[in-house]
């Protein structure tokens, strides 16, 4: 292969041979780049070397100077690398707000080793930021979500799907007063509402089941042959509705009319990936079509809009929106 094809392979030979400090003579360099099967003459190190002092395309402005004395090459800033390149305005923004982002989950207990990295990047970018230069924490407010409960499992759950433990929980459902032992076989972990889930096998029912970590209290890793999945794709099981709820597993076809100004909204920010748009007017308002599992939190959703939106199909799901809503509607007559 061409030498002049390979030049940023040498450059960082030459980069890190000099970071380390000292004065190195072209033999060394060239001695050192040849540990990577690269052989080169003494004009193409000239031109490398030429190349770091000045590169506007790669900006490299390596301080590289030749001692006579000490017959070497050296970096007059002993800080310098080309690893260490200059940030522009546009570099600083896009890092502070990936840093930022990232901050915002930290009280997940996996997230914590990368938390010393985060602070780092960070204090990075402030001092790199120009004067004139307003900090992205001081405009950009993130949405505050409480910690949710079972985090701390959270370690050994991943743990466990990695290296296929079988786990032995204690779980209590809502509006049970004691808790049960069941052993589990985890496949993946869920988010839903900042709340966490574990889809795995459980070894009594038979069955693939869904379990909130905040409900866990007590979960511990177990000697037993581990049940490997054979049952589902966890990226597709889930998929067919929305949260965590898989009721009867039946897909339906559900048609919600919504007002013209709600529909706004859902058109940007879909309920769901199936969502269809079977009509829109600006008077007559949106139309759209879903297929999806008809469970709890699709029609805690329906709900939520209120008079905005109108359950037009399937029937059953058209009624059941109304006894609840005529319920609520109760409730505040008797007061």
């Amino acid at each position: 292969m061409s030498h002049n094809k390979q030049p940023i392979a040498r450059i960082r030979v030459i980069n890190e041979c000099l970071s380390g400090g000292g004065f190195w003579s072209k033999k060394q360099l060239i001695n050192e780049i040849s540990k990577i099967d690269l052989d080169i003459s003494d004009r193409t190190l000239d031109n490398d070397i030429n190349l770091m002092r000045n590169c506007a395309q790669l900006k490299y402005i390596a301080p590289i100077k030749y001692c006579k004395t000490n017959k070497g090459y050296y970096y007059t800033d002993h800080n310098y690398s080309i690893d260490k390149l200059p940030l522009n305005q546009t570099d600083i923004k896009a890092l502070e707000l990936a840093a930022t982002t990232l901050k915002q989950y930290q009280y997940i207990p996996i997230m914590k080793e990368f938390t010393a990295t985060i602070d780092k990047i960070i204090r990075v970018v402030n001092r790199a930021k120009q004067s004139n230069h307003e900090s992205i924490l001081d405009f950009i407010e993130f949405e505050k979500t409480p910690v949710a409960q079972g985090l701390e499992f959270i370690d050994i759950i991943i743990n466990a799907i990695q290296k296929k433990v079988a786990l032995n929980i204690s779980y209590q459902k809502f509006g049970h007063e004691v808790s049960n032992s069941q052993i589990i076989h985890p496949y993946s972990l869920k988010e839903y509402r900042n709340r966490w889930y574990i889809v795995a096998f459980n070894e009594t029912k038979g069955d693939i089941r869904t379990y909130g970590l905040d409900r866990i209290k007590l979960l511990i890793e177990i000697d037993a042959p581990y049940i490997n999945n054979k049952f589902i794709d966890t990226k597709e099981y889930l998929s067919n509705c929305i949260g965590i709820n898989l009721m009867d597993k039946k897909i339906d076809a559900v048609q919600l009319h919504f007002t013209s100004k709600e529909g706004n909204y859902i058109k940007t920010q879909p309920l769901h990936k199936s969502q269809v748009i079977l009509e829109d007017s600006s008077d007559s308002g949106l139309i759209l079509e879903y297929k999806l599992i008809i469970n709890y939190e699709l029609i805690g959703i329906i709900l939520s809009y209120g008079s905005h939106v109108k359950v037009i199909k399937p029937k059953f799901l058209a009624d059941k929106i109304a006894e609840i809503s005529k319920r609520t509607r109760e409730q505040y007559l008797l007061h």
